[in-house]
């Protein structure tokens, strides 16, 4: 179908100006004509015409991500659009005018394809997408891992290709049946994929695409997942640790010798560990203040593709209640590697910067692999530590201060973590006094 250009007004009938103006405002048809009438009334049908049309350029040309530019050596402006294969595709155009018309006839059609009768789960990903990045608190952490949900589960299957509103309940059960039949899927691997599904149809739901969500009937008990293996014992001991930690110290201290022997003796989670600044250490009082995580992140570009990782040191802490801003002592080992570390590190402001740089968790967990592989101690990464900390300084009456020193805001979520670190011991309850008996919270 031939589309005019938008800068001829004088060749739009009142009607498709409506149909503008309901396209670039997702307006009603009958607020559409009210807005028309007013603007006539105010500017004249001409002025009223140009003016609705420049916002109909300004809106999609600001959506536009790729930069217009002259190329000296075709003598043609030149940009990129993304295809539906993901990858760019070069458009040229003899003046920027033009270049600019195709644009905001392309992204108009664009826009035209996303009626409510045509929306599919592949036209709408994109856009709720980009809707959590710019309208809601959802860190880029968490857009990242749903794109790669979305990769997994959904991207090119047939059910992504299926218009909305056709897809039922019935639909999505067959789905996840045909998903799950095998029992090679744990029930969370499962729920991570229902999250961001419920996630893309409840936005289709805001955007009035479908009345309602057909996931909210989908009985996700009625299907089968693979067996998770008991994790009581899923954990470093008390014997693997001090196998690991005797290790380490017969090896020239750096960074990350330091750091997994210091996080041994720490609650924290591995992001607060890396946002640990030098002036947050209270060494007359035996403390370490808690109070930020550093985070690396890769932005959603509005072509689908990601940022380079940027590190950020984030006053938000997980789980984002008060609970996470805390103090932890310092027992004598803690000191010591601390003491160590200022010696390799005396000007950084974090106190583990190796090679001049924030510590990363994949290096921190490539090193502790290698440190355990060469011990001889079964790999765990960074996150089973904490469950052995906890574990460790839980005495079997201080439930309420191992909480406070994981930063937890319900003495529920300590509970799982607190698993058996101390096997070959006749009594748990007397294990591992690194921590210190006299007070993890203060």
């Amino acid at each position: 179908m031939h589309r005019k250009p938008y800068n001829r007004s004088h060749n739009y009938s009142k009607t498709e100006i409506i149909q503008i103006l309901q396209e670039i405002k997702k307006l009603s048809e009958e607020d559409a004509l009210t807005e028309l009438l007013d603007s006539v009334s105010i500017l004249g049908w001409d002025e009223a015409l140009k003016n609705i049309l420049s916002m109909k350029k300004e809106k999609y040309l600001s959506q536009h991500p790729y930069k217009i530019f002259f190329s000296e050596p075709e003598g043609l402006w030149r940009t990129y659009i993304s295809n539906d294969e993901g990858t760019r595709k070069a458009i040229r155009r003899k003046t920027k005018e033009e270049l600019e018309d195709y644009l905001v006839e392309y992204y108009s059609a664009k826009m035209a394809s996303l009626s409510p009768d045509k929306v599919t789960l592949e036209m709408l990903y994109p856009e709720w997408a980009k809707y959590r990045r710019d309208n809601t608190s959802v860190k880029s952490k968490t857009i990242t891992e749903s794109f790669n949900i979305w990769k997994r589960f959904y991207m090119d299957t047939d059910l992504s290709k299926i218009p909305l509103k056709k897809i039922t309940t019935v639909t999505l059960i067959r789905f996840f049946r045909a998903l799950t039949k095998d029992r090679d899927k744990t029930a969370k691997c499962i729920g991570n994929a229902r999250g961001v599904l419920n996630g893309i149809l409840s936005y289709a739901v805001e955007e009035e695409i479908i009345p309602s969500n057909p996931l909210r009937d989908v009985n996700f008990k009625s299907f089968t997942y693979k067996p998770v293996e008991d994790q009581i014992d899923n954990v470093y001991t008390k014997e693997e640790v001090d196998k690991l930690l005797s290790y380490l110290e017969t090896l020239d201290a750096d960074a990350y010798v330091l750091g997994v022997r210091l996080f041994f003796n720490l609650l924290i989670r591995i992001g607060e560990f890396k946002a640990l600044f030098w002036n947050d250490i209270d060494f007359e009082n035996r403390m370490i203040y808690v109070h930020k995580q550093l985070l690396t992140e890769r932005t959603l570009n509005d072509d689908m593709t990601f940022s380079a990782r940027t590190v950020t040191v984030s006053e938000q802490m997980k789980g984002n209640t008060s609970k996470g801003y805390r103090h932890e002592y310092l027992n004598d080992e803690a000191i010591e590697i601390l003491a160590k570390a200022r010696e390799l590190n005396p000007d950084g402001n974090f106190i583990f910067m190796p090679m001049g740089k924030p510590m990363t968790t994949d290096r921190f967990n490539r090193n502790l692999k290698k440190y355990c592989e060469a011990c001889g101690v079964t790999y765990r990464p960074s996150h089973k530590i904490r469950f052995y900390a906890a574990s460790s300084a839980y005495t079997g009456d201080n439930l309420v201060e191992v909480s406070a020193g994981m930063g937890h805001s319900q003495v529920s979520t300590t509970i799982h973590y607190l698993r058996n670190v101390n096997r070959s011991s006749e009594n748990q309850a007397k294990m591992f006094s690194r921590l210190g008996r006299n007070g993890i919270n203060a």
